[in-house]
C-alpha cells in the first residue's frame, strides 16, 4: 500500500456513475426526502446491507454556515419524532453560550456551557433540522452496516460518505460540492465548470480595471487539463492491505480545484470506518467568496 499508483478498475468508476445518476435523478424529481427514507440508495450498493429491522435514512444538519444532510438509521416502524431540546433556542441563544465558552477557554476556566440535546435512539426519526450540538447525539452510520472488505465494498462504503457532497447544500456548505471523475467523460464537465468560473473572474476583473482606465485582461488559452487526458490514474482506485486500505479518486472543487483525494479505511468487525483523508491539488484554483 501506499505504492503512490492507481490500479485501475472501470467497475468502480461504472458503480460512481450509477449511484451519482441516481441521486441527481431524485434531486431533480424533488422528492430526496419525500419518502419514508433513503434506503434507495443502498439498492445501489449492492455489496453493503444491514439490519431487515431498520432503514437508512436521512436529515438537515445546519452549523449556521450552511446546510447538507447527513445520513442515520432508525427502526422500520418508528413513530417517534426526535427532539432535540426541550423548547426551541434562537440561534442567538446558542451564539451567545459558544462566545461564553470562548472566553472559558481564553481563561483557562474548566469545563463548558450546554444546552444539552437530550439522546436520540432508533425509535425515533429526525424531522427537524439539526445544529452542530444536537449531531453529536446521532451515531455514525458505520455501526449498523456490515460491508465486505473488498475491493468494491470498500468503494461502495466511500460513496456511501460522500453523498453529503451529492445531496443538495446550501450557503457556505456549496463549498464543499464537487464534480467526481467517475469516466474519462467527467473531464469535460470540470473544464466546462472551470471555463464558466474564469469567465465570471475575467469580467469582474474587467470591470474594476475599465473604471480605471486600464488595459483589459484576457483569459489564458492555456488548457491545464490537456495532460489528465486519456489517464487511467484520474479515475477511481482501491488498494487493499490486509485490514487497511486507501482510496483515490478525482475531483473538481470551486475552492481548492482539481484535486486527488485519499480516504484511508479501515476494517472494523463486519464494517469499515474512515480514519482519515487527504488531498493532493493537481490545478489549484479558488473561487472566492461566490455563495
Amino acid at each position: 500500500m501506499n505504492s503512490g499508483k492507481n490500479v485501475y478498475n472501470p467497475v468502480l468508476g461504472e458503480i460512481g456513475c450509477q449511484f451519482r445518476r441516481v441521486i441527481e435523478q431524485h434531486i431533480s424529481n424533488h422528492n430526496l426526502l419525500k419518502g419514508d427514507n433513503v434506503e434507495w440508495l443502498l439498492e445501489q450498493l449492492d455489496t453493503i446491507s444491514h439490519s431487515p429491522d431498520i432503514v437508512i435514512d436521512a436529515y438537515k444538519f445546519d452549523n449556521r454556515l450552511g446546510t447538507c444532510y447527513k445520513l442515520y438509521f432508525h427502526n422500520k416502524r418508528a413513530l417517534q419524532t426526535y427532539v432535540a431540546y426541550d423548547r426551541n433556542y434562537t440561534e442567538r441563544e446558542f451564539e451567545i453560550v459558544r462566545r461564553m465558552n470562548e472566553l472559558r477557554k481564553e481563561r483557562g476556566i474548566e469545563g463548558v456551557i450546554d444546552l444539552n440535546p437530550k439522546l436520540f435512539d432508533k425509535t425515533m426519526v429526525i424531522k427537524d433540522t439539526l445544529n452542530a450540538n444536537a449531531s453529536r447525539m446521532i451515531p455514525p452510520i458505520w455501526d449498523e452496516l456490515v460491508v465486505p472488505f473488498t475491493e468494491v465494498g470498500i468503494w461502495q462504503a466511500v460513496l456511501l460518505d460522500e453523498t453529503r457532497a451529492m445531496f443538495p447544500t446550501g450557503w457556505h456548505a456549496n463549498y464543499m460540492k464537487k464534480i467526481y471523475i467517475f469516466s474519462k467523460a467527467d473531464l469535460q464537465k470540470i473544464f466546462d465548470r472551470y471555463n464558466e468560473l474564469m469567465n465570471a473572474d475575467i469580467q469582474e476583473i474587467n470591470v474594476d480595471r475599465r473604471s480605471r482606465g486600464d488595459n483589459e485582461v484576457k483569459k489564458s488559452e492555456y488548457n491545464w487539463m490537456a495532460p489528465y487526458i486519456g489517464r487511467d490514474d484520474i479515475m477511481p482506485s482501491v488498494e487493499v492491505d490486509g485490514d487497511k486500505a486507501v482510496v483515490c479518486y478525482c475531483y473538481w472543487n470551486d475552492w481548492s480545484g482539481f484535486c486527488r483525494a485519499s480516504i484511508f479505511v479501515e476494517r472494523r468487525g463486519k464494517s469499515v470506518v474512515i480514519s482519515k483523508s487527504s488531498k493532493d491539488v493537481l490545478f489549484g484554483y479558488c473561487c472566492n467568496i461566490i455563495y
